[in-house]
């Protein structure tokens, strides 16, 4: 697992611009508590027990199936598929009064393998405000998995490109983190993998954009 941090690649006004949209300025609560995000390739199962920072939810935005023109999904072994998916990405909780901050100094690069079996840090116990936040924006910038053992449609796929139309993709998640003094928070991106796996074009190896965003799930745990 490797995970990596890098400057901006894409336009820096059009990310700030994608990210703040519809949010004004953060006023900090005092810096007493602490967030941590890690991203998971697929989380079939994420602990959302008790925690003391109060009321945590996941959300989930199921997305479309992916279905062929007679009505049936493609034929895939997803399932069995092994590999790893690489993203490029910023991260930053909302509070309730609309107020955004950034998680991590720069872009975050991270690959992880497809199916969940390890969990790979991009922010390390970062001071936030103790304040109530109230969505959790993701803005990707790149996405690419390495896959082994996927056929779609009986045609073997090994790499697997998402589509950015806007070489950016916004993906804006509900969630509920009322962050106590002293607390620590850890919010888990769960890319989901295995899912939009089965979306891919098997002539071309890409998968629809919109695909990947109504799949990615944020937990707060």
């Amino acid at each position: 697992m490797l995970m990596t941090t890098r400057g901006l690649r894409w336009t820096p006004l059009v990310l700030l611009a994608l990210a703040s949209a519809g949010c004004g300025n953060l006023t900090p609560g005092g810096f007493t508590g602490e967030a941590t995000v890690v991203v998971s390739g697929d989380a079939d199962t994420l602990s959302t027990a008790a925690h003391p920072l109060g009321s945590n939810r996941s959300f989930l935005t199921p997305g479309p199936s992916a279905a062929t023109p007679g009505g049936s999904g493609p034929a895939t072994s997803a399932e069995e598929a092994e590999g790893e998916i690489e993203v490029e990405f910023l991260a930053y909780l909302v509070n309730e009064a609309g107020g955004l901050l950034q998680l991590g100094d720069e872009e975050m690069r991270i690959r992880v393998d497809l199916r969940g079996r390890m969990e790979g840090d991009v922010v390390d116990r970062q001071p936030i405000p103790a304040v109530v936040y109230t969505e959790f924006r993701l803005i990707f910038t790149d996405i690419d998995a390495e896959v082994q053992g996927l056929v779609v449609n009986g045609v073997p796929v090994e790499e697997i490109h998402v589509e950015l139309e806007d070489l950016s993709l916004l993906v804006s998640r509900p969630i509920l983190l009322d962050v106590q003094p002293g607390a620590r928070a850890e919010l888990v991106v769960d890319l989901n993998s295995l899912a939009w796996l089965e979306a891919v074009d098997p002539m071309t190896g890409t998968v629809d954009e919109t695909v990947f965003a109504d799949l990615v799930n944020v937990v707060v745990r």
